[in-house]
C-alpha cells in the first residue's frame, strides 16, 4: 500500500491535483460521493476511511447505527472524466464505523463476495460479462404529478412526430425504423463519438455503437467482454458519461426501460462466459457450440429467473418493456437466435473463443453490481445442481415465441407481468443466492422492503389514460 500511496502522491503533485473524489454506490448503483482536499488524501485516510451517514442512503442503515466509512480502493484510480478540471476518482468500499470491517451488505462487495464464491468451487476463475448499453436521448423533458394533474412531454429533433425543429427542417426517422441509420438521420453520432472517446481515455473499450430501432432517439453502445467486477465499475461508469455528455451537449439521456409506450423499450442484454486457465469452459459441441456446463449455467438463470427479475429488472417501468412485441423476451426458455427468448445463442458465437450466450431480460435501472452476482449465483447453483435446461422445458425455442398456440405457451415459464410479482418471487427463492454468504437475508429483505414501498406509490396514482376511458362512464 505505501508504494502505491506514494505513487498516487506523485500524480497528485505532477497534475496539479486539487481535489479528490471519493465515489460510492448506492443501492439503485448509481455513484455518489464526496470530494476531499488534496491534503487529506495521506496514510490514515487510505487505512481508516473517511465516515457518512448510511441512514441518509436509502436501504444502507437506520438512522441509530448510520454511521458508515469510506475507504478508497487504490486499483480504481482515474481522473473523472467529466470535469473540466483535473479530479482524482476512486471508487470506495463501506465499511464499518467502529471496526472498520467491511460493510457486508455494501452492492460492489456483494458481487465481489459473488466473484470469490465461483473461484472457490473450482468450476472457472472468472466470470466475463458484456452488457448491451440502450438509452435514449431527448432534447427536451419536463413531467410534473400533483393531486388534481399528471403529465409528461418529451421531444426529440428525430421524432416522427416532428417536420420541422427550431428552424431545422428535415425528414423525421418514421417510426420504429431507427435501426443502425446512418448521417444525416442519425443527429446525435456525434454525440456517441464523444462518448466513446471519453470511455477510451478512462480505458473503457468499446465494440461498437449505432442508432438503434427507436426513432425518437434511441443509441446503443455495445462492449467487449470483461471480468465481472470490472464490467460492472464500467457500467457504472458509461451510464455516468452518457448522462453527463449529453447534458454538455444541451440535451438529456435515460435508461428508462420504457419512456415511449409505443417506441422500443431500452434493455441491457448480458453476453456471459466462464473461463478456466484463459480458456472459455463454455465452449462445446452440446447446442449451438456450448457445452453441458454452459447449459447448466443457462439452466440456473432460467430455473431462478422470476426470482432474478427482482434484481435484474427492479422497477415498475421495468415490466412495461416485457410486454409481447417489441423484441422484448418475456418467456424463461432458450434458443439459437431467437430475440424473443430470455437467453438468446448467437448464431455467429461458433469459436472457443467468442462462444457465450445472452441474457436478454435485464434492462439498466439495475444495480450492476447486484444483478451481475445475482446472475452469477444463479448460473452456479445450476451447475452444482446439473440443472438441464432441454430436460427442464426451458427449450431450445427456436422459432418465434409470439407464434406459439396458446396452449404451447401455458407450458412456457414467463417472466413476471409486473414488479411486485418479482419481488415476491424472490421471497420465495433465495437460498441459492445464500450461498457463502454472498447475499445476506437482512440484505435481500431490506431490498424487497424498499422495492415494495416503493412499487405501492403507483397503487395511488391516477394514469391519464384512465380518465380517456373512465371518465365520461
Amino acid at each position: 500500500m505505501a508504494f502505491r500511496l506514494e505513487r498516487i502522491k506523485k500524480i497528485i503533485k505532477q497534475n496539479d491535483i486539487l481535489s479528490i473524489d471519493l465515489k460510492f454506490i448506492d443501492m439503485n448503483g448509481e455513484f455518489r460521493k464526496v470530494t476531499i482536499s488534496k491534503d487529506e488524501f495521506n496514510e490514515e485516510l487510505v487505512r481508516y476511511g473517511i465516515g457518512f451517514d448510511g441512514s441518509s442512503v436509502t436501504g444502507f442503515r437506520k438512522v441509530k447505527a448510520g454511521d458508515l466509512v469510506l475507504i478508497p480502493d487504490l486499483n480504481t484510480l482515474h481522473f473523472d472524466p467529466i470535469s473540466d478540471f483535473k479530479i482524482l476518482s476512486f471508487i470506495c468500499s463501506i465499511n464499518e464505523a467502529d471496526t472498520r470491517k467491511q460493510f457486508e451488505d455494501d452492492p460492489r462487495y456483494i458481487c465481489k463476495k459473488a466473484n470469490m464464491y465461483l473461484k472457490s468451487t473450482g468450476v472457472a476463475d472468472e466470470a466475463y460479462f458484456a452488457p448491451e448499453y440502450e438509452f435514449y436521448i431527448f432534447n427536451r423533458v419536463s413531467y410534473d404529478i400533483s393531486n388534481n394533474y399528471s403529465y409528461f412531454f418529451v421531444n426529440s429533433e428525430e421524432g416522427y412526430w416532428n417536420t420541422s425543429f427550431g428552424g431545422d427542417t428535415y425528414i423525421p426517422i418514421p417510426h420504429q425504423k431507427g435501426y443502425h441509420k446512418a448521417l444525416p438521420s442519425d443527429r446525435y453520432f456525434h454525440i456517441r463519438d464523444k462518448i466513446i472517446k471519453t470511455m477510451n481515455r478512462m480505458g473503457i473499450k468499446f465494440k461498437y455503437h449505432h442508432h438503434e430501432v427507436g426513432a425518437p432517439s434511441q443509441h446503443e453502445i455495445e462492449v467487449p467482454p470483461t471480468p465481472l467486477i470490472k464490467a460492472a465499475d464500467n457500467t457504472v461508469w458509461i451510464k455516468y458519461i452518457v448522462k453527463n455528455i449529453c447534458r454538455q451537449e444541451g440535451m438529456l439521456a435515460t435508461f428508462m426501460p420504457k419512456p415511449l409506450a409505443n417506441d422500443s423499450g431500452t434493455g441491457m442484454h448480458i453476453h456471459i462466459l466462464l473461463k478456466k486457465k484463459g480458456r472459455n469452459i463454455f465452449f462445446g459441441n452440446e447446442y449451438a457450440s456450448l457445452n453441458k456446463t454452459a447449459l447448466y449455467f443457462i439452466g440456473g438463470i432460467l430455473h431462478h429467473g422470476r426470482a432474478l427479475t427482482a434484481f435484474t429488472n427492479p422497477s415498475v417501468n421495468s415490466y412495461k418493456r416485457l410486454v409481447p412485441g417489441f423484441e422484448a423476451p418475456t418467456t424463461l426458455v432458450f434458443s439459437l437466435g431467437n430475440r424473443s427468448a430470455a437467453i438468446r445463442i448467437p448464431k455467429y458465437a461458433t469459436t472457443e473463443k467468442s462462444a457465450r450466450f445472452e441474457f436478454r431480460t435485464p434492462d439498466a435501472t439495475a444495480n450492476p453490481y447486484l444483478a451481475f452476482a445475482a446472475i452469477l449465483m444463479a448460473g452456479i447453483d445450476g451447475i452444482k445442481n446439473k440443472i438441464d435446461p432441454i430436460k427442464n422445458g426451458y427449450g431450445p425455442f427456436d422459432k418465434n415465441l409470439y407464434e406459439l398456440t396458446d396452449s404451447e405457451l401455458k407450458k412456457i415459464k414467463s417472466i413476471p407481468h409486473n414488479f411486485e410479482e418479482a419481488l415476491a418471487s424472490l421471497q420465495t427463492d433465495y437460498e441459492f443466492l445464500l450461498q457463502s454468504g454472498v447475499f445476506t437475508k437482512n440484505f435481500i429483505d431490506a431490498w424487497i422492503n424498499t422495492k415494495f414501498k416503493e412499487s405501492k406509490q403507483f397503487k395511488y396514482s391516477i394514469d391519464p389514460l384512465e380518465y380517456k376511458i373512465y371518465f365520461d362512464c
